[in-house]
């Protein structure tokens, strides 16, 4: 696999952008009522799309948001405010998953650790930042890349 193309492959395979839920499963996988799901819809906090039957679907990623709505509620936000909480741990997440899926240049496995090459350094191109899991932690380290 070209080392240009590994952030985008890595990207297809966790962005599932092509599955969709009725409002029924939608609300059962995140444990609220259908009705409720309607109801964020017609506010406008969640997206929806129209199969070709004309049944309205959720998008997967839709789930996330159910899920934070209804945590944030749990918490005692009003709807609104829940909303608004939602979109700014959505933004968050966004932009970690943008650094981490921008950031892999390769992942290997040594010995009974994970190696991420997290890319090179601005300031020193030769050098990599490397991310190395075991089973105690994550440990990040500069290296010449091979």
């Amino acid at each position: 696999m070209k080392q240009e193309t590994y952030a985008e492959w890595l990207n297809q395979i966790v962005k599932p952008d092509k599955i969709y839920l009725s409002i029924r499963d939608a609300a059962r996988a995140s444990d609220v009522s259908d009705t409720q799901v309607r109801y964020w819809i017609k506010m406008g906090y969640l997206k929806t799309t129209k199969a070709e039957n004309g049944a309205i679907k959720l998008p997967f990623n839709q789930i996330a948001k159910i899920r934070m709505i209804k945590f944030f509620l749990n918490e005692g936000y009003t709807l609104p405010a829940a909303a608004k909480k939602m979109t700014e741990y959505q933004k968050n997440v966004h932009s970690l998953l943008h650094l981490f899926l921008g950031s892999i240049h390769g992942i290997k496995q040594e010995n009974d650790q994970t190696i991420f090459d997290l890319g090179p350094l601005a300031t020193n191109p030769k050098q990599h930042i490397y991310g190395i899991e075991s089973q105690e932690d994550i440990k990040f380290v500069l290296k010449e890349k091979k």
